[in-house]
């Protein structure tokens, strides 16, 4: 599921070719200005059918006529993205360097085999039921966990003043 809505999307590139600068709209909006720019050329070139999903990514033969315009029309990969509407150039970039390193077998959908989370299989045993062994086992990971997590939420504050900082 795309970041930003279709609607906000349309609205966006309205707007910009109404005039207004990408760059002012990527302040106001938080959104990069390179961003802005590619929807408003692919609405440009599409109009109301801008943003709709479509079947490009559905096979390597597909991919590869994609790559083939791109080449025959001299385009850059933004531009090739807009003209087939893609949701961002960077689809067709992955398509270009899978093709340069593996060729058409590398467009070939391949599923990335991810292990499942797997549940505990152990059951949670009642506070009263537990020895003493296994309840300060159970403290000792619970502390760890709780750690981990205010080092993670202290590195996002670090970052969060870091990037207001150069603001």
């Amino acid at each position: 599921m795309s970041k930003y809505s279709r609607e906000l999307k349309l609205i966006i590139a309205k707007e910009c070719l109404g005039g207004k600068s990408s760059y002012t709209l990527a302040n106001e909006l938080s959104i990069s200005s390179r961003q802005i720019r590619y929807w408003t050329q692919v609405f440009a070139i599409h109009s109301t059918n801008s943003f709709l999903p479509n079947s490009h990514a559905n096979s390597a033969k597909t991919k590869l006529q994609s790559l083939k315009l791109m080449w025959t029309n001299g385009w850059s990969l933004t531009h090739t993205s807009a003209v087939l509407n893609l949701s961002s150039p960077g689809s067709l970039s992955v398509w270009l360097k899978t093709y340069n390193e593996s060729g058409f077998r590398g467009l070939q959908h391949t599923s990335i085999n991810r292990p499942k989370m797997t549940q505990s299989n152990t059951t949670q045993k009642p506070d009263s039921e537990m020895t003493t062994a296994e309840l300060k086992e159970e403290l000792a990971y619970l502390r760890a966990e709780n750690a981990v997590l205010k080092k993670l939420e202290e590195l996002d504050q670090a970052k969060r003043r870091k990037t207001k900082k150069k603001r």
